[in-house]
């Protein structure tokens, strides 16, 4: 089904996150107004300034649901925790699978025509970075049909975001109305102070940068938006588009922040089983004390066994997604000239 934005009621959930105001900045200049859900303690002023309609729910209560999606087209999906903390399982899975579940079922009730879930590039898969020198890097990437391999880390957010992929297909299975699944990687937007590269020089005076051979993929959220929008108007029923940007290794991000800042980095290479006794450690510690918030475990530490690696090939044929060099995305953020945003309107924008 080819959607046609213009003609449908499109309701954004989680509108008042960074991508969700992405989302609305880039239907606006298409002169299309969204409705926009919110919490009733969302900073609303960007969707005020606009003068969008406002629609309040707790996507975890069913009961809740029904006025939000009564009279929508399509809904895209962004509603989500999103952190790397070990603890509050509970909480990740409230929010991200059942709520995401709850939204599609409420939106399959109401009549919706398609519903575009934004998930994560984390819950298609990594690289495993073992016995891979013989075959070229190219080969490796994750693709929409790699294999699952994160099963084994107990990582919530992971965890979660893949969960809801899982139970949407079931569901989708039984439904008319049409799924459509994007996963961005690390999405690289301004920070609400516009003083990127201020924050950036402090974070280089105070810390030591690492050493790491591990390979990481940004995606600018100037080209997330549009590639959502596209998968929303022309994606496939059922398939799931990767959004990626540059695959890097975290060494030659660092360099490269350096180069744009001059900042001389403090670069050091840990060996990994500091790692693995330091995460330990902390983890016994926040356990013995009562530590609420688990941020550093044994899990997070896996993660450096793997090259957050990926191709964006399908989206590029089917939704015509274009994404920015790493290196331009930087050099406008460090310089806090990110144009192009629901910050600092301007043209770097695109439209797909």
């Amino acid at each position: 089904m080819i959607m046609d934005i213009e003609k449908n009621k499109i309701l954004i959930t989680g509108a008042s996150g960074s991508l969700g105001k992405q989302l609305i900045y880039e239907l606006n200049r298409r002169g299309v107004k969204p409705v926009t859900h919110v919490r009733e303690t969302s900073d609303t002023s960007y969707v005020d300034s606009l003068g969008l309609e406002k629609r309040y729910a707790d996507l975890r209560n069913e009961e809740s649901l029904e006025k939000l999606v009564d009279g929508i087209d399509a809904v895209i999906h962004t509603a989500a925790w999103v952190n790397f903390r070990q603890d509050r399982l509970t909480q990740f899975t409230g929010i991200n699978t059942f709520g995401a579940l709850n939204t599609f079922r409420a939106a399959q009730k109401a009549g919706v025509k398609r519903f575009v879930h934004v998930s994560t590039a984390a819950a298609v898969g990594a690289v495993r970075r073992k016995n891979n020198s013989a075959i070229p890097f190219e080969d490796l990437l994750v693709r929409e049909s790699t294999e699952f391999n994160l099963g084994h880390l107990r990582i919530p957010y992971i965890m979660t975001k893949r969960a809801a992929e899982e139970e949407l297909k079931k569901a989708a299975s039984e439904s008319s109305m049409e799924l459509v699944t994007v996963n961005p990687t690390i999405i690289v937007g301004p920070s609400r102070t516009g003083d990127d590269r201020g924050k950036t020089h402090r974070l280089f005076n105070r810390f030591v940068m690492p050493d790491l051979p591990v390979r990481v993929n940004l995606v600018d959220i100037r080209d997330v938006a549009p590639a959502i929008i596209a998968a929303m108007c022309k994606g496939r029923n059922g398939e799931r588009y990767i959004l990626a940007g540059d695959n890097i290794t975290v060494k030659d991000l660092v360099l490269a922040v350096s180069s744009i800042i001059g900042r001389v980095p403090h670069v050091l290479r840990i060996p990994r089983p500091v790692y693995d006794f330091s995460a330990r450690a902390a983890f016994v510690l926040a356990k013995l004390i009562g530590r609420g918030k688990i941020s550093y475990y044994p899990d997070l530490v896996k993660m450096l066994d793997y090259d957050w690696a990926y191709s964006y090939s399908k989206a590029r044929e089917e939704l015509g997604f274009r994404c920015r060099s790493i290196h331009d995305t930087l050099d406008e953020l460090l310089n806090n000239n990110f144009v192009g945003t629901y910050l600092k309107p301007g043209n770097g924008a695109r439209h797909y």
